[in-house]
C-alpha cells in the first residue's frame, strides 16, 4: 500500500513509511509511535511519543530509554502499565545490545578512556552510586565484571578482602575499580582517595594489582592512574 494514496491517521503513517522506506527512514518520534501504536484522548500517538522523548531533559532523546523504568513512563499521559513495561523492556534490550557489542573480541582495558567509553552511557545519568570491579587477566582482558554495591559510597559498602577473594578465585592478574558520581563531577572525594589507597595496598600484599580506579561523571571521567595517584603496576 502506498501511504501517499490516501489520507492516513497519525497511527498509520509511521507504519507505512517504514514499509516503503525502511525503519532507518523513521525519526525517533516515529519509531516510538510504531511501538506505542495508539495515542489517547486528546493526544495523538505522535504527541505521546514526543512526550516520552522529552520525559527527562537531561537525556538525549532515545538514550533515556536505556535508563527509564515503568514508573517513569507512567508519568506520561497515555502510557499505562502495559506500554510502560514494553518501553522499559525495549530500553533494556538496547542496553544489552550496546554492552555486548562492546565485548566483541574480548574486551581489553589498557586505558582509562576504554573504561570510560564502555561505562559512560550506563552510569552517567544514575541518581545513585554504583561500584563495579573489573577482573582482568595478564593481557588486561576482561575475565569478569562484578557489581559490588548500589546506592552507597564505596568505602561503606565494599570490602577489599571480598574483592581480592573473588580475584583469587578467578585467577585474575589485576583489577580496575569503576564507580560513578551522580553529581556529574568525577573529582574523587576524600573517602574515594582513602579507599583507593587501601585497595591498592591490599592488592600489593596478595600480588593482584589495582591498575586504576575510574570515576564516571556526566560525560567526563577521572582516572587515578592518569592523575598519578596510583602507579597501575
Amino acid at each position: 500500500m502506498n501511504f501517499k494514496s490516501k489520507k492516513l491517521t497519525s497511527e498509520e503513517m509511521p507504519y507505512e513509511k517504514c514499509l516503503q522506506y525502511g525503519p532507518e527512514a523513521l525519526s525517533d518520534r516515529e519509531l516510538l509511535a510504531v511501538l506505542l501504536r495508539t495515542g489517547t484522548h486528546g493526544s495523538s500517538v505522535m504527541e505521546v511519543s514526543e512526550k516520552v522523548l522529552n520525559l527527562n531533559p537531561q537525556y538525549d532523546g532515545l538514550v533515556g530509554m536505556m535508563h527509564f523504568g515503568p514508573e517513569e513512563y507512567q508519568k506520561v499521559n497515555g502510557i499505562g502499565k502495559v506500554k510502560a513495561v514494553q518501553l522499559s523492556v525495549v530500553g533494556e534490550i538496547a542496553r544489552r545490545i550496546w554492552n555486548r557489542k562492546k565485548r566483541v573480541n574480548h574486551m581489553c582495558f589498557t586505558k582509562a578512556s576504554q573504561v570510560s567509553d564502555y561505562y559512560m552511557e550506563d552510569l552517567r545519568y544514575l541518581d545513585h552510586e554504583v561500584v563495579r570491579i573489573l577482573y582482568l587477566d595478564h593481557h588486561m582482558q576482561l575475565i569478569r565484571e562484578k557489581l559490588l554495591s548500589k546506592g552507597t559510597n564505596c568505602r561503606s559498602a565494599v570490602s577489599p578482602r571480598d574483592i581480592f577473594i573473588e580475584a583469587l578465585r578467578l585467577s585474575a592478574s589485576c583489577i580496575i575499580m569503576v564507580h560513578n558520581h551522580p553529581s556529574g563531577d568525577p573529582s574523587p572525594s576524600r573517602d574515594d582517595i582513602q579507599f583507593t589507597e587501601e585497595l591498592y595496598s591490599a592488592g600489593q600484599l596478595v600480588g593482584i594489582g589495582l591498575v586504576d580506579h575510574v570515576v564516571i561523571g556526566d560525560n567526563v571521567y577521572f582516572s587515578f592512574r592518569e592523575q598519578g595517584l596510583i602507579s597501575g603496576e
